[in-house]
């Protein structure tokens, strides 16, 4: 079984006299690939993805270079030789280079270092650094640049069992570590996105896996600026998983996820999209997908804005619970909101094959770009 990449940018023509165009990509090849970050510069798309996740064992990267038309215009494999190399995250550096962060492993059996490259424009590494950790594997890297350094927060699987623990490191701008912790507990400790408070000393965690000490679904780790756990908070209206949050002023953020509707028959699960206080308590919430369906937010990242009048904000319609390999037909499903999260629109993209959202963003265009994967099951 094989699942492609596929890439979908909506533009907006009417505001900016050199809109990009609008345009479907398609990207094939022999082993499945997933699409794990991307980011835009003046001039291109830069993309992260995995390939084999699903089919091989021995994870590995591939790095692509995409032209604001929709042309791939480079695609490099770093460190082919490795038995393992996963960029799970894309940053833009200094002078036009580029900062991969994620894991890599030299055989089956041993443990994951953590792992920081720079590259240049050509994808040629440049830096590299590598850290050893105790974990099998590196699952849910998030990253946010404070200041000269990076605080990188994430999930490490036990060597020994399919439990996660959340970990984090802070790194400078010479990408060595000045902090890295391991945090208490585990199970499915999952976290979704890292958020600075706004005087930039302290960080919110939007995670899973710590139902017992709030009584929700999803939970709030809130860190200290040496990455030490201070408090914990639950998400309200029960919801859960695939967390993206972003400032929208500065009183007020906006937070995402997966809301469950227990009461419904057939299930009609539906993405959420909320505007908490800095104090964390729901001021308004938004709740949308297609009737009679399970809907997801895209799984690593789905909300993204430029301006505040132009939310875009993505998700998956009817999503079912076996993987990426299920034979029905499901849609890309993007909505537009203002900044009082009034719905301006709503579209569908597939419905010939299993789509699944992973990625969106807003662009410099005023449209946005999103990216997921398509199987077709015929």
């Amino acid at each position: 079984m094989k699942a492609t990449i596929i890439i979908i940018l909506y533009s907006i023509f009417s505001l900016v006299a050199n809109a990009q165009a609008t345009f479907e990509l398609t990207v094939s090849d022999p082993l499945d690939q997933v699409p794990t970050s991307v980011i835009e510069t003046d001039e291109y798309y830069i993309f992260s993805t995995i390939f084999g996740m699903y089919s091989t064992i021995g994870v590995k990267t591939q790095l692509l270079k995409m032209d604001k038309q929709g042309n791939i215009v480079l695609s490099v494999i770093p460190k082919p030789e490795t038995y393992q190399f996963s960029i799970n995250i894309v940053v833009s550096g200094e002078n036009g280079r580029v900062i991969g962060i994620g894991y890599q492993k030299a055989h089956i059996d041993s443990v994951a270092y953590f792992t920081i490259v720079e590259m240049d424009e050509s994808f040629t590494i440049l830096t590299e650094k590598t850290y050893r950790t105790c974990f099998n594997n590196l699952v849910y890297l998030n990253v946010e640049k404070v200041e000269d350094c990076y605080v990188i927060l994430g999930s490490g699987q036990n060597m020994e069992n399919y439990h996660y623990r959340l970990f984090a490191y802070k790194i400078n701008s010479s990408f060595d570590t000045l902090i890295s912790k391991i945090y208490p507990g585990e199970g499915i400790k999952v976290a979704f996105d890292i958020l600075p408070t706004l005087d930039g000393n302290n960080f919110k965690v939007f995670c899973r896996g710590y139902n017992q000490q709030t009584n929700t679904f999803g939970q709030i780790v809130f860190l200290d600026s040496m990455l030490e756990w201070v408090d914990i908070k639950g998400i309200p209206e029960s919801v859960l998983s695939y967390n993206d949050a972003m400032y929208i002023d500065e009183t007020h953020y906006l937070l995402t996820g997966k809301k469950t509707l227990y009461n419904s028959n057939p299930q009609d699960d539906q993405i959420a999209i909320m505007l908490m206080d800095t104090a964390d308590m729901i001021q308004d919430i938004q709740l949308l997908g297609a009737a009679d369906t399970i809907d997801y937010p895209g799984f690593y990242s789905n909300l993204d804005f430029i301006d505040a009048n132009d939310i875009y904000f993505s998700g998956v319609k009817n999503l079912p619970l076996v993987g990426p390999f299920s034979p029905v037909d499901s849609w890309f499903f993007l909505n537009k909101l203002n900044s009082s999260l009034e719905v301006q629109w709503q579209k569908f993209y597939g419905g010939n094959a299993f789509y699944w959202v992973w990625l969106t963003i807003a662009t410099q265009d005023g449209g946005c770009l999103m990216a997921g994967t398509r199987y077709d099951y015929i």
